[in-house]
């Protein structure tokens, strides 16, 4: 599941791959650095979002094994209002 945030990222990196690529084939080198800066710095800014995106779902989960089994045994299974 990617985020918003990640989609434009990489949307930026294919963009300035491809002007970095366009710059070389016109001869132009300031659109070569342009492209290669942006891609990198696009890159590390995917990277960052993915890895704050990874940590914050890890620390998001939960699951059976997280609860106390004395408590879950206490609480009430059923929403209904004569199972309480």
């Amino acid at each position: 599941m990617t985020t918003e945030t990640e989609d434009r990222l990489l949307g930026l990196t294919l963009l300035s791959l491809l002007a970095a690529i366009g710059g070389e084939l016109l001869g132009i080198a300031s659109l070569v650095t342009v492209g290669v800066t942006g891609f990198f710095l696009a890159l590390a800014g995917l990277f960052a979002i993915m890895t704050v995106t990874l940590v914050v779902g890890l620390r998001r989960l939960s699951g059976p094994d997280m609860y106390d089994p004395v408590l879950a045994d206490r609480a009430p299974l059923s929403t209904r209002r004569g199972d309480r």
